[in-house]
């Protein structure tokens, strides 16, 4: 098993509907532009995700682990 350290970076990502907090982890040393300029990927991991309505802004649910796709997010920035 191979094991590569990385930085967990809190963030919030606006989706056309959705407005997630969570946790995304890049690579240590790595910046958050990184990630999301690499095209290996089309889904980003998000874990201990809240998920609310970006119209209301109330809670819709939580989870341990999310999976966002790349083109699906209007707007990643870290917390």
């Amino acid at each position: 098993m191979v094991y590569t350290n990385k930085d967990r970076v809190n963030v919030l990502i606006a989706t056309s509907v959705y407005r997630i907090e969570g946790e995304m982890y890049v690579l240590a040393g790595s910046r958050l532009t990184d990630a999301l300029n690499s095209k290996a990927k089309d889904f980003f991991a998000i874990t201990n995700a809240k998920v609310f309505d970006l119209q209301s802004d109330h809670l819709l649910y939580e989870a341990p682990y999310l999976a966002v796709n790349r083109d699906a997010i209007a707007v990643l920035f870290p917390l």
